[in-house]
């Protein structure tokens, strides 16, 4: 039987409510990640006025710039300080949100029941759910490879210059994105060179005769005009262009040589078997599942759903990214949806063959498994985004802010509050190896000086973070450079009042600070105190 129209599309808009309830619900509770902070400092760069130009050496491509630059223009966003969380944290939400809507073009390749299956899937899935809240440009990427994907599609379908224009424009957006954008295109031309080398004579020629070249070279144009015009900077920055390409030096050097080393299992222990002794098991493995068993009707010959030659190429494709996502030695978590979009489209293609199985008692079955793994996918997805936000016990919290921040920011408020109004507070941060991100993003509002050393040739800031091994520097600095009667004294910023003791804050794992007060920033901000007290103003 087949589904109406009228009642998929009211599915859908059901499902998609549900997915924007899961990504935006409080969407800033979550501390702001390092790569966030940084991401939010090249945005606000641009928004006030100061341009953009590609780093070839760190920040990945300009989309994630310009695509918050269009949303500041709409609510009036125009510096630094007018930046929040969830302002930032809304531009993945509406292309998380607009990717279920994009999958839905794929009905008749996929057919209406594995489209449904997938949707819902890719709602509530833990690790898209996760990402679709985090300021960085994977899901960005994402959602390009697949406009690209279907835009080819399509063109396969009936040979339009539309889609040969979305197509180049995918192609573009996606160098714009993010460097790994090439593997994503390998996997794209391995899988329909692998899809041909399947196929008979006759069928390689008529493929072949459905690509002409003039639109190839127009594909290639406009991919190449996107990707100048952004990583130009509008035209403002040649340069750009030609670190678009020569970064990729770096990139595969970083790959061999990083703290991001991981062994080749890595994402599939982060999606499929993850615990820790005191918490939660983690595992959409109702993905790992289903996923397969759509890879093995992907290869079966007679098909019941969709468009055969498309799911096999799904299924190359999403086999090619995961071979290299697994060999790569650099591996963060948010690489994982490279793949993981197309295990997902695998999944609603499994999903859709098991409830057609001739056998009452293996559909029955089937769907009570469909049925308890998604209820499991929305309660894991529901941990990971408002229990276990921060937490190392979440398999995609990854050298995570730490909830410290917050109350170093807010104890630097009540201290900034008995300051000067004419100008803002001064701060000085000292960390090795200028390791203090994402300090600059909540300290935005105040007057930061940062240093990896302890500068004796700055005179001390009434506060000062500082991580604990640069302690004595700082003290020789304040105790011992001065002479006799021109010594400020110092005292701690975190003084547990409660148990005498004085607290060290957490940055993120293994990245601690100790803070310091001025003597007399701290006698004005108790002299308040007082008059609160008493009743004064």
């Amino acid at each position: 039987m087949t589904m109406s129209r009228t009642l998929f599309f009211f599915l859908i808009l059901a499902v998609s409510i549900i997915a924007l309830i899961f990504r935006v619900s409080l969407l800033s509770e979550r501390p702001m990640h390092g790569d966030e902070a940084v991401n939010a400092f090249k945005v606000a760069e641009l928004i006030e006025g100061g341009g953009y130009k590609y780093d070839p050496y760190e920040y990945h491509g300009p989309s994630l710039n310009y695509f918050i630059l269009i949303g500041s223009w709409f609510f009036g966003v125009d510096s630094i300080v007018d930046l929040n969380e969830q302002f930032l944290r809304l531009l993945p939400v509406v292309f998380g949100v607009f990717l279920l809507f994009l999958v839905c073009m794929l009905r008749g390749a996929l057919g209406s029941d594995a489209i449904l299956f997938s949707i819902v899937l890719i709602a509530v899935s833990p690790a898209m759910v996760f990402y679709s809240r985090y300021f960085i440009h994977e899901l960005i990427l994402v959602f390009f490879t697949m406009t690209f994907i279907i835009g080819g599609y399509f063109y396969f379908k009936s040979p339009k210059v539309y889609w040969v224009l979305l197509v180049g424009v995918s192609l573009g957006l996606m160098h714009a994105t993010k460097e790994t954008f090439v593997i994503a295109l390998g996997s794209i031309g391995l899988g329909l060179l692998l899809l041909c080398a399947q196929s008979n004579k006759k069928q390689r020629l008529d493929f072949l005769k459905r690509i002409s070249i003039v639109h190839l070279f127009l594909a290639l144009v406009t991919a190449a005009v996107v990707s100048i015009v952004f990583f130009s900077s509008f035209f403002s920055n040649p340069k750009g262009v030609v670190d678009s390409i020569s970064t990729f030096s770096t990139y595969a050097d970083r790959a061999e040589n990083s703290i991001h080393t991981h062994p080749w299992y890595f994402y599939f222990k982060l999606l499929f078997f993850y615990s820790f002794s005191d918490g939660p098991f983690f595992s959409e493995w109702v993905v790992l599942f289903l996923s397969l068993v759509g890879i093995v009707f992907a290869f079966k010959k007679g098909g019941e759903i969709g468009d055969p030659l498309f799911i096999r190429f799904i299924a190359y494709f999403t086999i090619s990214m995961i071979a290299v996502y697994s060999i790569l030695p650099y591996k963060t978590p948010w690489c994982l949806l490279g793949f993981y979009c197309g295990m997902l489209l695998l999944s609603g293609v499994g999903a859709a063959q098991l409830i057609r199985l001739k056998s009452r008692a293996l559909r029955l079955i089937s769907i009570v498994i469909i049925f308890l793994g998604v209820l499991h996918l929305g309660q894991q997805a529901y941990y990971l985004n408002y229990k276990y936000f921060f937490d190392s016990r979440n398999p995609h919290v990854y050298g995570h802010t730490s909830l410290d921040v917050p109350k170093i920011v807010d104890k630097i408020k009540l201290m900034a509050s008995v300051g000067s109004d004419k100008k803002p507070l001064r701060i000085q941060v000292y960390c090795p190896e200028s390791d203090y991100w994402p300090l600059p993003w909540y300290l935005r509002g105040y007057q930061v000086e940062y240093g990896d050393v302890v500068s004796k040739d700055t005179p001390p800031a009434p506060i000062i973070l500082i991580q604990p091994s640069m302690e004595d520097a700082l003290m020789h600095k304040l105790y011992e450079l001065p002479p006799p009667g021109q010594r400020e004294l110092y005292m701690h910023l975190f003084y547990d009042v409660d148990d005498g003791t004085v607290d060290i804050m957490e940055l993120r794992p293994s990245v601690e600070l100790v803070g310091f007060v001025s003597r007399s920033l701290f006698e004005k901000y108790l002299q308040k105190d007082i008059k609160k007290l008493e009743g004064g103003p």
